[in-house]
C-alpha cells in the first residue's frame, strides 16, 4: 500500500512530499516536532502530545496556519490513509521559507508515518547500559529538531553497547537524548528532574499512576545521588519504562521491585487508555 504524508494540510503520496530548500528548518534547524505512538490504530496520549506541540511552537514564536483541532484531524486522516495499526507519527512545524535564510515566515507543517520496533524483552528483564555526556540543550523546554549532539554521539553509543545517552551539566543528571529519566532513592522515593529538561509525556503519565505506589519528588538530581541510586530507569514514548543497570563503565542499581511495579503500572495505564479510546 502506498504511503501518504500530510504536507501543509494536503494528503500527498510520500515520494511527492517536498519542501523548498529555503525552509528555515533546513537552513537553520529552526523547527519543532512531536512524536507519538499509534497502537491498535489509536494515537497514544494524543491530547498530551498535541498540547506539547503547541507549547513548543509558541516558544519558537511559530504560528501554524491551522488550529490544533484541525491538525488533530490531519493526524487521523493520515492514520486512516496509511492503515496504521502499530506505528509512530511525527509532526514537524518548520520556520517556513525564509528570504534571508534567517527570518521565520509562514511555517510548513509536515506529518509523517514512522516505524516503531519493539525493544527486546531482556532489556526490561536485565536492564540496559547508557552512557553520559556533558551537554545542556538550548531551550530544553521546547521539543525542537536540534538533535545535533544526539546524532553526533550515535557512533560512540553503539560502539560501547549502550542504548541511550544521558545528559548532565557537571552537577546534575538531566535527561536522555531521546528519553526522560528517574531514580528510586534508598528511602523508596521516585525522583525525576524538575527543571532544564523537556516535559516528558511518558513521565507525566507515569507520575500520575505512580502516586498511589510510592512518594514522588520532582527536583534536581545531583550526580552523586544518581550514581548511588538503588534503581535507575529511562522512559519514552517507544520504550515505556526501561530499567538501567550500567552507566558508562559503572554498574548502577538493579531491576528492583519499585521499577518492576512502575513498569507494570504504566503498561496497565496504556491498556486502560487504549480500551477507553476504543470504546468511543
Amino acid at each position: 500500500m502506498a504511503k501518504y504524508v500530510i504536507l501543509n494540510g494536503e494528503l500527498v503520496p510520500e515520494p511527492d512530499a517536498k519542501i523548498h530548500v529555503s525552509d528555515l528548518g533546513l537552513r537553520r534547524g529552526y523547527a519543532v516536532f512531536e512524536f507519538f505512538r499509534v497502537m491498535r490504530g489509536i494515537p497514544l496520549f494524543f491530547e498530551d502530545h498535541l498540547a506539547r506541540f503547541q507549547r513548543s511552537a509558541e516558544l519558537l514564536f511559530l504560528e501554524p496556519a491551522w488550529t490544533m483541532e484541525k491538525i488533530q484531524q490531519f493526524v487521523f486522516q493520515l492514520v486512516e490513509a496509511n492503515g496504521l495499526q502499530e506505528a509512530g507519527v511525527q509532526l514537524v512545524l518548520t520556520g517556513g521559507y525564509s528570504p534571508d535564510a534567517f527570518t521565520p515566515t509562514t511555517p510548513n507543517l509536515i506529518i509523517t508515518e514512522a516505524e516503531v520496533r519493539p525493544y527486546p524483552a531482556e532489556q526490561y528483564e536485565q536492564g540496559v547500559k547508557v552512557i553520559t555526556h556533558r551537554n545542556l540543550r538550548e531551550l530544553p523546554e521546547a521539543k525542537t529538531t536540534d538533535y545535533l549532539m544526539a546524532v553526533r554521539l550515535i557512533p560512540r553509543m553503539r560502539s560501547l553497547g549502550a542504548v541511550e545517552v544521558l545528559y548532565h551539566d557537571g552537577r546534575r543528571m538531566l535527561e536522555g537524548a531521546r528519553s526522560g529519566l528517574g531514580i528510586i532513592t534508598a528511602e523508596g522515593v521516585l525522583v525525576t528532574a524538575g527543571s532544564s529538561v523537556l516535559e516528558s509525556i511518558t513521565r507525566r503519565r507515569l507520575l500520575g499512576v505512580a502516586r498511589e505506589l510510592l512518594p514522588i519528588e520532582e527536583r534536581d538530581i545531583p550526580l552523586e545521588e544518581f550514581f548511588a541510586a538503588p534503581e535507575v530507569f529511562i522512559l519514552s514514548s517507544t520504550r515505556g519504562v526501561m530499567p538501567v543497570t550500567q552507566v558508562d563503565d559503572r554498574k548502577v542499581g538493579t531491576v528492583g521491585p519499585h521499577t518492576r511495579r512502575l513498569m507494570q503500572a504504566f503498561r496497565q495505564h496504556v491498556e486502560e487508555y487504549l480500551a477507553a479510546r476504543a470504546s468511543r
